[in-house]
């Protein structure tokens, strides 16, 4: 039988009143501001530079500029975890804003350094604010309310994911890079006043302790003597995994159903369609079956949605990227409001670090992976092959939830 949330947990709480439901809404709307801009500007620096140099591999380093900072999230989980989270991240809306202006200074190839430099504190400011917002949810809003409020922040997120970079790419033609820059810096604004407007009773962050190396490491600690989310985040992080092997896979598959590459276009659609609905949806699941048991459904649909795509046929792709647009936002939801859910204030920042890190991390060795074997092993096999190690994953994490006997 599935279970229902552990009520008699320590960090079970009640249901939101009113000032919660109102913080909740003020950073939903910041964020929602935000990711316009954001998507936006992610997309047009790629394609301000090629327009200025014409050069392909330069374009291609500007996402390597937004991701290396990455490599920093343990320390960002510590930071956040040394502050006032609210402001933070009010901080680093505003800095982000007066950074974006510097884009209006970009004319030529000479001073397409400035994109650079600004994508590289795009990508810090990202690793600095992830592990801050996700605690400061923990630390704002009760658990009901918060897991509603993380389902809407996904589903924003998938969202603006599908509709920013058009709105960018033909703001980009009609007015230029700049005008991109300067929506960027109106949508940092809003989110900053946003998060001033949001008022609750945060704790006092603990003072740092001389031992550097256990402070960082403290998140990675605690998800590891977490039992229930050192299970949750192992067999997630494999299909997680496994998802960053089919990438490459997906243009044999359209190659295979005689599309154009450009249908892709209509694969990510149904993908990012999917991904909208179960992240509106993932907080009535976690009500009803708990952490655990969503990862779990998330799973099955991953496997369910690459069998369908390797198939082979035209219906079968679009259905199954429909499917495949359920599974990674259970799977991380689960994480996240298991993460939050079992952690205490005081190590959220650090925590939210470790889950990041782990979750998202091997990614791009994985994705040279799929990169590679696509060479040597068909998209079906595959398809197939991730849809066995999603089952089994899912499996395990069944049996690990059922009681266990003693041996006498």
């Amino acid at each position: 039988m599935v279970a229902r949330p552990d009520e008699s947990d320590p960090y079970f709480e009640v249901v939101a009143d009113p000032a919660h439901r109102r913080n909740a809404r003020l950073y939903l709307i910041g964020l929602g501001a935000s990711l316009l801009g954001n998507n936006a500007m992610s997309l047009v620096s790629g394609i301000w530079v090629k327009s200025l140099t014409g050069s392909s591999t330069l374009a291609g380093l500007v996402s390597v500029c937004v991701y290396a900072p990455s490599l920093a999230g343990p320390l960002a989980g510590l930071v956040a975890d040394r502050v006032s989270r609210r402001r933070w991240l009010l901080a680093l809306n505003v800095i982000s804003a007066v950074v974006m202006v510097s884009l209006l200074a970009v004319r030529s190839r000479q001073t397409v350094w400035i994109i650079f430099a600004v994508m590289t504190w795009y990508g810090i400011e990202l690793v600095l604010s992830s592990p801050a917002e996700d605690a400061l949810f923990a630390e704002m809003l009760p658990l009901e309310q918060r897991q509603r409020s993380n389902g809407w922040r996904l589903g924003l997120q998938e969202t603006g994911r599908l509709i920013a970079p058009l709105c960018g790419a033909g703001l980009f033609v009609v007015a230029g890079g700049g005008s991109v820059a300067i929506l960027d810096t109106v949508t940092f604004l809003v989110a900053a006043i946003m998060i001033s407007r949001i008022h609750f009773l945060e704790e006092t962050p603990l003072p740092s302790s001389k031992n550097w190396r256990v402070e960082i490491v403290a998140g990675l600690s605690h998800v590891w003597r977490t039992i229930e989310l050192r299970r949750v985040l192992v067999a997630s992080s494999i299909v997680m995994g496994v998802s960053g092997v089919l990438v490459a896979a997906q243009y044999s598959l359209v190659q295979s159903i005689r599309e154009p590459p450009s249908f892709l276009g209509v694969l990510s659609a149904g993908l990012g369609g999917g991904s909208v609905v179960a992240s509106l949806l993932s907080s009535r699941l976690l009500r009803r079956v708990g952490e655990r048991w969503l990862a779990v459904f998330g799973m099955v649909d991953f496997a369910v949605g690459s069998v369908l795509r390797a198939m082979g046929t035209l219906p079968t792709a679009v259905a199954g990227s429909i499917v495949l647009g359920f599974a990674l936002p259970w799977v991380f939801l689960a994480v996240l409001n298991l993460a939050q859910r079992r952690t205490p204030i005081s190590l959220q920042g650090r925590v939210s670090a470790a889950v990041t890190l782990v979750f998202f991390g091997p990614q791009s060795p994985l994705q040279a992976i799929g990169a590679l074997a696509i060479r040597y092993v068909t998209y079906g096999q595959l398809y197939l092959g991730s849809a066995g190690v999603a089952l089994a994953s899912a499996a395990w994490l069944s049996w690990t939830a059922l009681p266990q006997r003693r041996v006498k």
